[in-house]
C-alpha cells in the first residue's frame, strides 16, 4: 500500500499568540492565522479548494471556516477528534489532495476555550447511569503518574522531580516563542512544591486552557515549488483507534498508550524510519500532562 510520503507539501503557515485571548473572537483568531498564512504561501484566498477545520467546541460545520474567511461555494469539512483534532484535520487535508482531488487546500485549527468558562474541552457526554465517579482529565492522568511510579518502583519524590523537569523545559520553551501562552522559566523546586491539581499532578503539570489558530496551506508535492523553495514536504501520517483493550486484557499494564505505540509505528513506516531516537532530532509531542509527554517518549521509541 503506497503511502503519504514526499507526496504532499506545506507552502505556508499562519498562527496566532495563544493565551487567553479575551480581544478577540473566535472569528478573528481564525482570521488571523489564516492571512498570516495567505501571506507566507504568496496565495489569494480564492486561490483555496477546498478547506478542513478542526476545532472541539468551537464551533459546528463547515462554516466556521467559511464565514470569517469568506471563503465561498467550496467544500469544508469540519474535523472534531479530541486533542487529536488539528492534527486529524491536517491528515485529513494532506489525504485529498494526494489523491489528486485538490491542488490547494488549506487546513486550520482553531479553539476559543476561554469563553466557554470550561477549565478544559467542553464536550457532549453521552448518556449514562450517572452513578460513575466524575473523572476529568486531572484525574485520569494522575491515575497514569501513580501507576507509572508503582510499575518502575519510583517514589514520589523522585516521580514528582523527574515530572517537574518535563515542565521546566516546557516553560523554557515558551519563553523561545513570542506566540507561547506562557513565557517565563520555572524552576524544578517551584514545579515540585506548586498547588496539587490531583495528586500526584501539580499545576505545573497540567496545562493550561488557552484560545488561538493555526492554519496551513497544501498542495501537491510537484507543485510546492511554483510557490516557494524551502517548502515542507510530508513524510509520514499515522493515527490509530483502540477498542479499550486496556480494560479488557489482565496483562495490560496501564503504563503505555497503545494506540500511539501502532500510530508511530505506521509513520515511521511510511517516513522509512527504522531508529527514530538515533534519526529524529527533534520532536513535538502531545502535553496535556508531563505524565502524558513522559509515556509518549517512550510509546514512540526515544
Amino acid at each position: 500500500m503506497e503511502g503519504i510520503k514526499d507526496r504532499v507539501a506545506i507552502i505556508g503557515m499562519g498562527c496566532t499568540k495563544f493565551g487567553e485571548r479575551w480581544d478577540a473572537s473566535v472569528d478573528d483568531l481564525i482570521v488571523e492565522a489564516a492571512y498570516e498564512a495567505y501571506e507566507d504561501a504568496g496565495i489569494d484566498p480564492k486561490d483555496i479548494q477546498a478547506g478542513w477545520v478542526g476545532t472541539s467546541g468551537s464551533g459546528r460545520r463547515g462554516s466556521f471556516l467559511a464565514y470569517p474567511l469568506k471563503l465561498e461555494y467550496i467544500p469544508i469539512t469540519r474535523v472534531e477528534n479530541a486533542c487529536a483534532t488539528g492534527t486529524d484535520a491536517f491528515r485529513n487535508a494532506c489525504y485529498a489532495v494526494a489523491a489528486g482531488i485538490y491542488d490547494l487546500v488549506l487546513v486550520c485549527g482553531a479553539e476559543k476555550l476561554k469563553d466557554s468558562g470550561f477549565t478544559g474541552l467542553a464536550g457532549e457526554q453521552p448518556p449514562s447511569s450517572g452513578v460513575e465517579p466524575n473523572t476529568p482529565p486531572p484525574v485520569q492522568f494522575a491515575l497514569a503518574a501513580t501507576r507509572y511510579f508503582h510499575r518502575y518502583n519510583i517514589s514520589y519524590e523522585e516521580g514528582k522531580k523527574t515530572l517537574a523537569k518535563i515542565a521546566v523545559k516546557n516553560h523554557y520553551n515558551g519563553t523561545l516563542n513570542p506566540k507561547a501562552h506562557f513565557r517565563r522559566e520555572i524552576t524544578v523546586e517551584q514545579a515540585v512544591k506548586a498547588p496539587m491539581t490531583a495528586w500526584p499532578l501539580g499545576i505545573f503539570d497540567c496545562c493550561a486552557v488557552s484560545d488561538g489558530a493555526a492554519v496551513a496551506i497544501i498542495t501537491r508535492a510537484e507543485r510546492a515549488k511554483d510557490f516557494r523553495k524551502d517548502y515542507v514536504l510530508v513524510k509520514g501520517l499515522g493515527i490509530t483507534c483502540g477498542a479499550r483493550q486496556g480494560q479488557l486484557q489482565d496483562d495490560y499494564d496501564f503504563v503505555h498508550f497503545p494506540e500511539n505505540v501502532k500510530a508511530g509505528q505506521l509513520a515511521y513506516k511510511e517516513a522509512g524510519i527504522k531508529t527514530p531516537r538515533e534519526e529524529l532530532s527533534l520532536a513535538e509531542v502531545h502535553d496535556c500532562f508531563t505524565i502524558t509527554e513522559l509515556i509518549i517518549y517512550e510509546d514512540l521509541g526515544f
